[in-house]
Parts: structure tokens; C-alpha cells; sequence
């Protein structure tokens, strides 16, 4: 009998079966892809953005997630990977990032400390049944049963397509009585009415987003926003995905309005999450702009220099307050959100107070903890989600490890 098996090797898994086995645990990982680690790999566009020094942000269970954090801070995460080999640098706004700037690197510390600790990982091994015993736990995949005196439920969640699951890790916890939250995207690209974005896919530029309901502002990131024949995405835009399905979900009708002064220089750029103040209030900024150069340059040269070609060609011919109003607070009428497939992260999840907040026990099921992704935890972009998966698995594996024989 395996004293802790941890189902699913990604962040949380991974790190929740080195501590396990810290506990002096014998420890199995079953993943169910043909290897581990997989989204990992794909963080932080192959850099992967492992944590973030400054305050949490996060969404649904926020108080589980401050309890994780509180129990296992980012110090003691970047200590865990530190006492494995990795080097870490500090970008803006708090980003830790392996110092090669290759997220395989991440991985590899992993592995190779898997791999020293003698931790049995088997891929292509899907659990579909977990099973409680007086003993502790049956685990049945497609090629073999297994028993453990501890389980460790770290699947992560659906978004991502081929790097997520289907939903059927969540029937494990399910079917032994805990609740699902309904899973939803959270970080993805909006979707909007075609003709507001109609000509201008593959722009990329500096913007403030504002996601109002009706002209009500609700909440508001800056970074670079990226035009797609469906939206707009970029950070930015998925910093406000979660909100804005929520929105929709409450029969509202949001509307994205881009301001473009960051591009103009008329504000400075950020690349965060900033206050929802009114969608129109540099407005007067950008008329200013327009009025001073109508001073020196030909009507229709108005824009050349100043705007991309593709939305100088939207903007041309417009009176100047309504030019100014469109460089401001250009609007998007959001009709969707991108799918799981296209997701970062997940929302929703099991629900967290169903778990020991000290632990990540199960307050229903001895002998069973969860961690990452699996949970109703969700972040920003900047590495929070990585963060907390590492926390939560480090705080599972421990407690999972000390279980009883």
C-alpha cells in the first residue's frame, strides 16, 4: 500500500508529492497526460511567472486562498524552489520568473527532485474511481488498482483544452460528497459584437480597458490590448473576463470602452489593474491633443504618425470631439468570453470550505486533500495562480504525509 497518492501531476501535484515525501511518505503521482507538468511548460509564455511579491489577488474562495498564502508566503515558496536549484529574478510589478528565463526549468527542478526522492510517477493513468476504504483509498485506472492510506486530489481545472480535464476529476471529489462549484473561464480573451473590432485584427497597442455596465464603470486594467476577429484580448482584457462573464451571466450587457492615451503618451503606461473611474474622462485630454495639431498638420494627416494605419482609417473623416471621444473611450459591446479551451485558469471549483483552511483536509472524507486549481481559487494574471498551486500543494503533501499508519 502507497502511503500517499497524489492525483495529478502538475503544480500543485508535483509539489504536494515532494512534501509528502519529505514526511517520510512512500508517494505515487498518477497523471493522466502522457507527461507531467505540462502547463508549467506553457506559463507565462514559456517563462513561467511562478509567483508574484506583491498583495493577493484573488477570486472566489478568497478566504482559503489568504489562509494558504498566509500558512505557505511567497518567501517560503521561492525557498522551496531555491533549496531545489532554481534561480529566481524579480520583474515589474512583483513577477518572479526562473533567472534562465525558460519555464522547463521550473519543471526540471521538479523532476530531478522526483526522481531523487525515488517518488513513483505514472502518465497516462487517469483515475476514474477513487474509492474510500476502511484502509484509506482504492484508486482504479485503465491498467492497474492502487491502495493508499492518503489521497491527495491535485487535477487542476478545465481551462487550457488538451492541458486541462473534462470535468470527470471533479466526479472523484463529487461522488464522495463534496460540492462543485460550477467551473467557468476565467482569464480569457472577450468576445464582442463584430462590427466594433471589423478591421483592425492582429492591432496591438498600449490601452486602458474600462468593463462598465451599460456606462457604469466596474472595473478597469491597463496594459496592451490585442484586437482579434472575435475581440480583444491581452492581459489587460482577460483581467476583466471573469467580471464580465459574471455580467453576462446576470442578463447585463457590458461594454469594453479603450482608451488609448497610454499609446499617446498622455498617461503613463502600466500594466495592472487600475481604478474604474468614468470611461470618458480623458476625453478632453485626447481633444486637446487633436486640436493642437490641427494647428500644423492637414486635416486628413491628422492621425498619420499618431494612430496605427488600421484605426487612424476607422477614425478618419469624424468631426474632432467624436474623433477624440473614439481615441478615449473606443466601444466594445462584450457578447461573450472565450471558452475553457482558450482559458488560463479556472473558476469555480470544489468548494473550499468543505477542506480544512490550516490543513487542505477534507472536513468530510479522512485521509483526503485537495489543492490547487481544483479548488474555487482563482487569480490575476502576474503568477498568482501558479503561486497558490505551489502554496497548497507544499501545505496538502505536508499533512497528507503525516497521516497515520
Amino acid at each position: 500500500m502507497n502511503d500517499v497518492i497524489i492525483i495529478g501531476g502538475g503544480a500543485a501535484g508535483l509539489t504536494a508529492a515532494l512534501s509528502a515525501s519529505m514526511q517520510g511518505a512512500a508517494v505515487t503521482v498518477l497523471e493522466s497526460a502522457p507527461r507531467v507538468g505540462r502547463k508549467i511548460l506553457a506559463s507565462g509564455n514559456g517563462r513561467c511567472n511562478l509567483a508574484n511579491l506583491g498583495a493577493m489577488r484573488y477570486n472566489g474562495d478568497t478566504a482559503l486562498a489568504r489562509a494558504v498564502l498566509d500558512a505557505c508566503p511567497v518567501k517560503q515558496v521561492l525557498s522551496f524552489f531555491s533549496g531545489l536549484g532554481l534561480m529566481t529574478v524579480e520583474e515589474d510589478g512583483g513577477r518572479v520568473y526562473p533567472a534562465c528565463g525558460q519555464a522547463a526549468a521550473v519543471l526540471d527542478v521538479l523532476r530531478l527532485a522526483l526522481d531523487r526522492r525515488g517518488i513513483r510517477v505514472v502518465c497516462d493513468a487517469p483515475v476514474i474511481r477513487l474509492e474510500k476504504t476502511k484502509a484509506g483509498f482504492r484508486l482504479s485506472t485503465p491498467k492497474e488498482t492502487l491502495e493508499a492510506r492518503a489521497v491527495v486530489a491535485a487535477c487542476g481545472g478545465m481551462a487550457g483544452g488538451r492541458l486541462g480535464h473534462d470535468g470527470g476529476a471533479y466526479r472523484l471529489l463529487t461522488g464522495l460528497g463534496h460540492t462543485l462549484i460550477p467551473p467557468r473561464p476565467a482569464l480569457a480573451a472577450l468576445v464582442t459584437e463584430k462590427k466594433a473590432v471589423r478591421g483592425l485584427s492582429g492591432l496591438r497597442l498600449p490601452a486602458r480597458l474600462t468593463l462598465c455596465d451599460g456606462t457604469k464603470p466596474v472595473e478597469a486594467a491597463q496594459g496592451e490590448a490585442l484586437f482579434t476577429d472575435y475581440g480583444v484580448s491581452g492581459v489587460c482584457a482577460m483581467q476583466l473576463s471573469r467580471t464580465a462573464g459574471a455580467l453576462l451571466n446576470a442578463g447585463k450587457r457590458p461594454v469594453v470602452y479603450l482608451d488609448f492615451s497610454p499609446m499617446l503618451g498622455l498617461i503613463p503606461r502600466v500594466y495592472d489593474r487600475v481604478e474604474a473611474a468614468g470611461p470618458f474622462a480623458h476625453v478632453p485630454l485626447l481633444l486637446a491633443c487633436l486640436e493642437e495639431r490641427r494647428h500644423t498638420l492637414p486635416r486628413e494627416a491628422l492621425l498619420t504618425g499618431l494612430a496605427p494605419r488600421l484605426l487612424a482609417e476607422r477614425l478618419k473623416g469624424l468631426p474632432l470631439p467624436e474623433m477624440a471621444k473614439n481615441l478615449a473611450a473606443f466601444p466594445a459591446q462584450v457578447v461573450g468570453v472565450r471558452g475553457m479551451e482558450n482559458a488560463q485558469v479556472t473558476a469555480g471549483g470544489i468548494r473550499g470550505s468543505e477542506f480544512d483552511r490550516k490543513t487542505l483536509a477534507s472536513r468530510l472524507i479522512p485521509g483526503l486533500f485537495a489543492a490547487g486549481e481544483m479548488l474555487d481559487v482563482d487569480g490575476d494574471c502576474g503568477g498568482y495562480n501558479l503561486q497558490f498551486a505551489f502554496a497548497s500543494g507544499l501545505i496538502a503533501g505536508e499533512n497528507a504525509g503525516k497521516t497515520e499508519k
